[in-house]
């Protein structure tokens, strides 16, 4: 990266507008800015979340885990490490594949941003191999396998309290 204003962009970028400046649990916080502007979307726009959007989802998905992997991929050069804690982009990317297919009610956004921090700091196989890779693929990838562990585990907690809620009222 060259130009000033390159190396601006990119921090940005990859901080989520400096979310990943804060002094502490950085992965955290840019987690959190997920949830609450996935909060404040869905409640000023709930019928891009139609389940007839899926399509659109799995595209904005794959478009997401781009960008963090282009703007993770100088993280290093900017500053310093193998995955610094400024960068939360990769955040963004895997606690977006939480809400896949999954409604968005305020339980679902709070125990996904949960299951999505446990698996991410837990990083399960594969997440901690697919950590190892290079450059922001490493950086990014981890965080979409957590994101979609949380998504499964999700759905599984989801469907057990549907059937349990099913046979108590029956």
């Amino acid at each position: 990266m060259k130009t000033f204003f390159a190396r601006w962009t990119h921090r940005i970028i990859s901080s989520v507008f400096f979310a990943g400046y804060f002094p502490f649990a950085s992965g955290t916080v840019g987690s959190a800015v997920t949830v609450v502007a996935l909060y404040f979307v869905h409640r000023s726009y709930p019928h891009l979340f139609d389940i007839r959007y899926a399509m659109f989802h799995w595209i904005f998905l794959v478009g997401m885990v781009g960008v963090s992997i282009i703007f993770s991929r100088h993280a290093r050069e900017l500053y310093g490490g193998d995955d610094p804690g400024q960068v939360v982009i990769d955040e963004v990317a895997g606690q977006l594949f939480v809400f896949f297919m999954l409604p968005l009610s305020w339980r679902n956004l709070l125990l996904g941003f949960l299951l999505f921090r446990f698996f991410d700091i837990v990083k399960p196989f594969p997440a901690n191999k697919m950590e190892e890779m290079d450059d922001g693929v490493g950086i990014t990838m981890d965080d979409v396998v957590a994101g979609i562990y949380a998504n499964l585990t999700l759905f599984c907690i989801r469907s057990g309290y549907h059937w349990v809620s099913g046979l108590l009222h029956a």
